[in-house]
């Protein structure tokens, strides 16, 4: 028999510091391993601003644009030769078609699945980036040639499934396109740096694309945006810098840590009933019509 008295849930306190601050140090980590930091930015927002998942992964977005934006420019004054254009270029064909896909499963895939869906994949982006799947040096070939179709072919594949987990989980694209340099291509397995390059400058169209589709929904709080970019704008240009006398295998190890410890908080986490969001939303006089996309958080 249930309680009429039982109190409701409180609503999540948000933690301006944690917030800063972390977001600070994933803007270092993206644009020192070129991978976004989507998958770290998505669940400090969700847990520290806080804000619902999936509007979470649409913030996330927002500021992993303007890192990576930024991380190029700077790329581009350091060591602009680092960068595979063409290869760039193909992936980023790629990533525009299969960001509208990630985009109509976010549409459909319910709260707590999206959830569960979300911890497997960043378990196996940590048990890749941790070395536990062997790398295969001749998937493709030495190096990418754009005149041979099997170079195009992997790109544009590679490519869409970078937009299509950048779309679904805020993440940038950089986790599939590094990974996927580095078994594609033998030389690059053994050149972080143009893997990391390269991936830096596909990701910067990508993410904005997938952002472009978030923020169509009304699945971005844009609010959160000039509170987080100063200090990561100084942090993303401090990554580039580093990149080139940091031991990239140290911090892709400890990333992979991470990762693992975020999956597990995402899958164990229950829906929150109660958001300070919630509040926001029904004052306004179009609480009486959820927003697209607004059905499962």
């Amino acid at each position: 028999m249930n309680s009429p008295d039982k109190p409701e849930p409180k609503m999540p306190r948000r933690r301006p510091v944690l917030l800063v601050s972390s977001s600070g140090v994933i803007a270092f980590l993206s644009t020192l391993l070129g991978i976004g930091g989507g998958a770290f930015q998505v669940q400090i927002l969700a847990a520290w601003a806080p804000l619902r998942m999936k509007r979470s992964v649409g913030t996330s977005l927002a500021l992993i644009t303007a890192i990576v934006i930024i991380g190029m420019i700077v790329q581009l004054i350091t060591a602009p030769g680092d960068i595979l254009w063409g290869e760039a270029g193909l992936l980023v064909v790629g990533a525009f078609a299969g960001a509208p896909v990630g985009n109509w499963l976010l549409r459909i895939i319910p709260r707590q699945l999206f959830r569960y869906v979300f911890s497997v994949f960043l378990l196996l982006v940590a048990v890749r980036m941790a070395g536990l799947i062997p790398q295969a040096t001749h998937l493709v070939g030495d190096s990418p040639v754009l005149s041979e179709p099997t170079t195009i072919g992997f790109a544009l594949a590679a490519g869409f499934l970078a937009g299509l987990t950048s779309t679904l989980f805020g993440i940038g694209g950089g986790m599939v396109i590094v990974p996927a340099l580095m078994i594609g291509y033998s030389d690059l397995s053994d050149n972080f740096a143009v893997a990391r390059a390269t991936s830096l400058i596909a990701i910067v169209p990508i993410s904005a694309w997938a952002l472009f589709l978030h923020a169509r929904i009304k699945n971005v709080a844009w609010k959160e945006v000039p509170v987080l970019l100063p200090l990561s704008a100084v942090t993303a240009t401090a990554g580039v810098i580093a990149a080139y006398w940091i031991r990239a295998d140290f911090l892709t190890m400890v990333f992979a840590v991470l990762l693992v410890v975020m999956a597990i908080k995402s899958a164990l986490e229950k829906v929150r009933p109660k958001m300070p969001e919630d509040q926001l939303i029904s004052t306004t006089p179009a609480s009486t019509s959820p927003a697209p996309g607004s059905r499962d958080g």
